[in-house]
């Protein structure tokens, strides 16, 4: 899946819920059935601006960042083009 508009809702969703990128790292493990979650770096590359943000990422990590933030997932991400 392809994050959408270079991540800014999903950095928008963090202000409002006054969560860092550690805390909603921290969610998502909550959030994971298997007690997993996502690693800050890769939430770190979810919500830059520059050269460390990417655009896609696996259905599974936009599946727990979207149950973090309490947000449908096609808030934050699209389906990646084929």
């Amino acid at each position: 899946m392809h994050r959408l508009d270079n991540g800014r809702p999903i950095r928008e969703a963090m202000k409002r819920a006054g969560l860092n990128i550690q805390r909603l790292a921290d969610k998502t493990r909550e959030a994971d059935p298997a007690g997993y979650g996502i690693k800050p770096a890769t939430i770190g590359h979810m919500v830059a601006t520059g050269p460390s943000g990417r655009d896609r990422f696996e259905a599974r990590s936009c599946d727990l960042v979207a149950r973090a933030l309490e947000e449908p997932v096609e808030k934050f991400f699209g389906h990646t083009p084929t």
